[in-house]
């Protein structure tokens, strides 16, 4: 049980870190795949999504990566010590180069083509177990210098990071999350979309949250106090309301989504979600009652009111969903009375992509 929630943990983390990026890129999805959001989301919580500590990062590693780290437990019970896997790897390309180099010397290129085929693998799990940091070229996102100041805070007591977009847009990123990782249920997604000029901000909000064969119980208490946050923060504080009467067609200001997310069965399967978006304000009235009498959303009854992933993000890029234009003044004025934070339970990922308009 402690290893099937540690993974529901990773998986949620995962496909919040997914959505992230499909927002920041515009819905580009090859920029925005599950290995992009594992090396994202690995950067931004080493904790949860790291290469030493990810069940998920493990199970998708070659065969010749888990060869090496088998051979490496072995013989580390064998010679009672330590044994990385890294070390027996390099030492195999050592040999296998140096048999390639006599091979050069002697012009004998014609028989060596298992031994290229070999040192191609060996150097793909060398890359997999290397506990080095991603470079510039390896994250989708580049760190950039150039932040700019005096955005609002969700919590300016904790540390963000600015990375350059490729429409060279800035996004900045705080993960705040609980102290133990391996029991976290679910994610916030916090997503603003800045005009520092106007000195303005619209939002969007999603709760992430893992649901068994597409139904979940929408009474469970953990879900429902988050729900209640949520309604609170957004719907309550009248974030979809219209007060500057804009005559631009535009959908409704819904700010706040709950988006279920299917459960991974076991760590090496393919990685796939349904990715509906169903406004907070329409579950009740697309649930229904389980065989216990508890009230569920289900898949089938969702569809006609949900958004697609593909919908939601084209949508929030096109400003054609999310919340209202907040002055700052206000923005900071709902985070100063919410007091957004991590609960015992929760990661919140608050993104604030800053449009370069001239």
């Amino acid at each position: 049980m402690e290893q099937e929630s540690r993974i529901d943990a990773e998986w949620v983390a995962i496909n919040a870190f997914r959505e992230i990026l499909k927002l920041s890129t515009k819905g580009d999805l090859a920029k925005a795949t599950y290995d992009d959001a594992l090396d994202f989301g690995g950067e931004l919580y080493p904790a949860l999504l790291g290469k030493e500590t990810s069940i998920l990062r493990r199970a998708r590693e070659s065969d010749t990566t888990k060869e090496y780290r088998q051979r490496a437990r072995l013989k580390s019970q064998k010679e009672n010590k330590k044994i990385e896997a890294l070390e027996l790897l390099v030492t195999d390309i050592k040999e296998i180069e140096e048999l390639l180099q006599v091979a050069r010397k002697s012009k004998d290129l014609g028989r060596v083509d298992q031994l290229r085929n070999r040192l191609k693998s060996l150097s793909t799990s060398r890359n997999e177990l290397a506990p080095t940091p991603h470079t510039e070229n390896q994250l989708i996102f580049r760190d950039t210098t150039a932040a700019v100041q005096g955005l609002p805070a969700i919590d300016s007591g904790k540390s963000y990071r600015d990375f350059r977009l490729p429409d060279d847009n800035v996004l900045r990123i705080r993960v705040l999350h609980p102290d133990k990782s391996e029991h976290i249920t679910g994610a916030d997604i916090i997503y603003e979309r800045h005009n520092p000029y106007e000195q303005s901000a619209s939002l969007v909000v999603v709760q992430y949250k893992i649901w068994k064969n597409k139904s979940l119980r929408i009474n469970e208490p953990r879900l429902a106090e988050q729900l209640k946050k949520m309604r609170s923060f957004t719907c309550e504080s009248d974030l979809c309301e219209n007060y500057l009467q804009n005559k631009a067609f535009r959908f409704p200001y819904c700010t706040a989504f709950l988006r279920p997310t299917d459960k991974l069965q076991k760590p090496d399967q393919k990685f796939i979600s349904s990715g509906e978006h169903i406004p907070i304000c329409k579950i009740q009235a697309c649930a229904t009652n389980n065989e216990r009498g508890n009230p569920v959303i289900e898949y089938k009854k969702i569809r006609p009111t949900s958004l697609s992933g593909e919908a939601f993000e084209y949508l929030f890029t096109a400003n054609k969903i999310g919340s209202r234009k907040l002055e700052y003044d206000e923005l900071e004025r709902l985070y100063e009375k919410f007091k957004v934070s991590a609960s015992s339970d929760q990661i919140v990922i608050h993104a604030q992509e800053v449009v370069e308009s001239s």
